[in-house]
């Protein structure tokens, strides 16, 4: 009988090759993968901006034209539908702001207490801790423009202005009414904001330097900055009927916008 010839196994340094291979597979792999998951992050988020939207129109078809309040007086209205848009349902632990004693308005429109909590909070921000201002704050990552708490939607245009912080150019885009806001600029630094208003900078902490919103139409739109620093809350602007730029980073009582 013919006698079987031995079974030749890898030498140590033929293992060696294959694992610094693999290695260098992972590590080019890597950058990809992580660009594929921060895009899939980004398209949920431009969702949940849009989802967002359409609560703010659902919730004025209710409320005689009017998107919701903030805050407390003087930027809610004297109806229920005229309180803050967030509530109870996101704030937490020791910061209880004056409406943390009941839900939001727009609970109701984004499918309960638990769904609006989710649907606040960026899917691309960490919670790198309270006050760092790194990251989400744990509670919320989008805010308001505080001079639209219970504007008549009919009096909004549709389309608004930025200045480009990277080329001092303005650029035409669909109104504002919710955004992203850097977590260096109150969403998670000294204080919780959820107004948006001069001092305040628009998020660049997607891909490519980017950022969402929510439009006054009910879209999700995304602003790609190109820079760190995001267009501020006086970069935005909107023309009036009269044909005047009017600031969108000054806050407004309930109702204090006009055309």
């Amino acid at each position: 009988m013919q006698a079987k010839s031995p079974t030749r196994g890898f030498s140590l340094m033929e293992l060696l090759v294959v694992i610094a291979v693999i290695t260098l597979l992972i590590a080019m792999l890597q950058p990809s993968l992580r660009n594929a998951r921060e895009s899939a992050r980004d398209a949920q988020c431009k969702s949940q901006m849009h989802q967002i939207g359409n609560a703010f129109l659902n919730l004025s078809i209710e409320n005689e034209d009017r998107l919701p309040g903030l805050w407390g007086p003087p930027w809610t209205g004297d109806t229920p539908h005229g309180g803050s848009f967030m509530g109870k349902e996101v704030f937490t632990g020791s910061y209880q702001p004056t409406p943390a004693a009941k839900v939001g308005t727009l609970v109701s429109f984004l499918g309960g207490e638990e769904s609006a909590r989710q649907v606040y909070r960026c899917p691309s921000l960490g919670f790198e801790g309270f006050g760092s201002g790194i990251g989400s704050n744990g509670m919320f990552d989008y805010t308001m423009f505080q001079c639209f708490p219970g504007a008549k939607v009919q009096n909004i245009r549709k389309q608004a202005t930025y200045t480009d912080p990277k080329t001092g150019q303005p650029v035409d885009v669909p109104t504002p009414i919710i955004l992203e806001e850097d977590p260096a600029f109150g969403i998670n630094k000294n204080f919780i904001d959820m107004g948006h208003t001069s001092i305040n900078r628009f998020a660049t902490t997607h891909l490519g330097r980017s950022g969402n919103y929510a439009s006054i139409d009910g879209s999700g739109q995304k602003i790609i900055s190109g820079t760190e620093l995001g267009p501020e809350g006086w970069d935005w602007t909107i023309r009036s009927g009269g044909g005047a730029e009017i600031l969108l980073g000054i806050a407004r009582p309930y109702g204090g916008w006009g055309n």
